[in-house]
């Protein structure tokens, strides 16, 4: 029985230290998001008037990815993400829904957020809240955010969305 506890108690240190580790990377991690030079791009830009329809290009700066931007119905507040499947065949996957609210981070800014937590999605995409503004005619710089426990987020990185 002794031996089983401390199996027990070992396995909760090692989540424990997992979980210090992960909120410390975070944490840094945001501060980068909201100190990069984007920040302030983000800051200025302003909620996206008319709502973004159909497809829009989208990149990652500075990345490489499957992801090929995110296709939008205003009408019913809804989208796609389009992914690159191979061989130049698209792919659309992870569906989402759309409504303004003030930023995770920039309490004071409207945003058209794309949230995940959807049924039929994976469970680590419904922890994904990105947020959009639009930055001039057609372009968006968007931030993506890991919702870890209502209340608080992580800011992990901007995109971009161009028609």
């Amino acid at each position: 029985m002794a031996s089983f506890l401390l199996v027990i108690l070992s396995f909760l240190k090692i989540i424990i230290i997992v979980a210090v580790v992960a909120t410390v990377a975070g944490i840094i991690r945001t501060w980068q998001i909201q100190n990069d030079a984007n920040q302030k791009v983000f800051l200025a830009g302003s909620v996206p008037d008319p709502k973004p329809e159909g497809l829009y290009s989208g990149t990652v700066p500075g990345k490489k990815v499957s992801w090929l931007g995110k296709k939008f119905n205003p009408t019913d507040s809804t989208g796609l993400n389009i992914f690159d499947d191979g061989n130049g065949i698209k792919g659309e996957r992870y569906p989402f829904k759309t409504y303004i609210g003030k930023g995770l981070h920039d309490k004071n800014l409207d945003v058209l957020k794309i949230d995940y937590n959807l049924p039929g999605n994976p469970f680590w995409l419904k922890l994904i809240l990105d947020e959009i503004v639009q930055v001039g005619p057609d372009q968006y710089l968007g931030k993506l955010n890991l919702r870890i426990i209502p209340g608080y987020s992580f800011g992990l990185m901007y995109f971009n969305l161009k028609k």
